[in-house]
């Protein structure tokens, strides 16, 4: 009987460790504006964990960035939740200035972010406020830690 009851609490377990948290969409699709601007695809992999997808404009080029990331609600209010995680960049600089594109450089990093979202209740629209810092390790290394910006997303269940 006692394995009966180790086996059904560490099967309920994960579902109640945040209340009975589940996300409030499945997909969301929108603008990232900041330092880096651009386009922002999330979509959740679990109840509590997503996958993100940016592609940004900065230095006169582009940069795409996967991230995974961890949600845990916050504040007591439906639809508000904090959130960390982290993932890799790749991108180029100067594609702009150059007809040949000879002076182009390509880089490549990681990334960690944290940030608030709140998914409203009543339109399906999600809006987040998050820090990106990143660390370049090929071509042009450095440490940007100025990455803040807001993103808007609709939503789909």
């Amino acid at each position: 009987m006692r394995k009966v009851l180790i086996i059904i609490t560490i099967a309920i377990l994960p579902e109640i460790s945040f209340n009975g948290f589940s996300q409030d969409y499945d997909t969301g699709i929108g603008v990232r504006a900041g330092v880096a601007w651009g386009l922002t695809v999330k979509h959740f992999i679990t109840t509590d964990a997503t996958g993100e997808l940016l592609l940004t404009s900065r230095f006169n080029g582009l940069n795409a960035t996967a991230l995974f990331e961890k949600y845990i609600p916050v504040f007591d209010t439906e639809g508000f939740y904090f959130f960390f995680g982290g993932g890799a960049h790749l991108g180029f600089w100067n594609l702009e200035q150059h007809v040949f594109l000879t002076d182009v450089k390509a880089f490549t990093g990681i990334d960690g972010i944290v940030g608030l979202e709140y998914v409203l209740q009543n339109i399906p629209l999600s809006v987040g406020l998050d820090w990106k810092p990143g660390i370049n390790f090929v071509s042009d290394f450095g440490l940007f830690i100025d990455e803040i910006a807001l993103s808007v997303r609709y939503v789909i269940d």
